[in-house]
């Protein structure tokens, strides 16, 4: 089956009633856009608790990709804030 649905002025879509039902959501609950590597573009369930670790690991995957390439170019490796705040302002007190 294919629907049709036409955007409105805010880009927003309804979804007809036999998609919601196939995909057993109704208001209040989310859909997740899965996009492909062709641009074809999938509409499934989300499942809140699922959603929530996929959202974790991939906000995880993310942190350590970034922190990996920090590490590469640090170029003050194994300093931390304080020891750095020494070297910058002297002893003293700390802030």
């Amino acid at each position: 089956m294919a629907y049709l649905s036409k955007l409105t002025t805010k880009s927003q879509v309804t979804l007809p009633k036999d998609v919601r039902a196939a995909l057993g959501v109704g208001p209040g609950q989310q859909v997740r856009f899965n996009i492909d590597s062709e641009g074809r573009v999938a509409l499934v369930a989300a499942n809140n608790a699922e959603e929530r670790e996929r959202r974790k690991a991939e906000f995880r995957s993310r942190v350590a990709k970034v922190s990996a390439e920090f590490r590469k170019h640090d170029p003050l490796p194994g300093i931390d804030g304080l020891a750095y705040q020494r070297m910058m302002r002297g002893d003293g007190p700390e802030v």
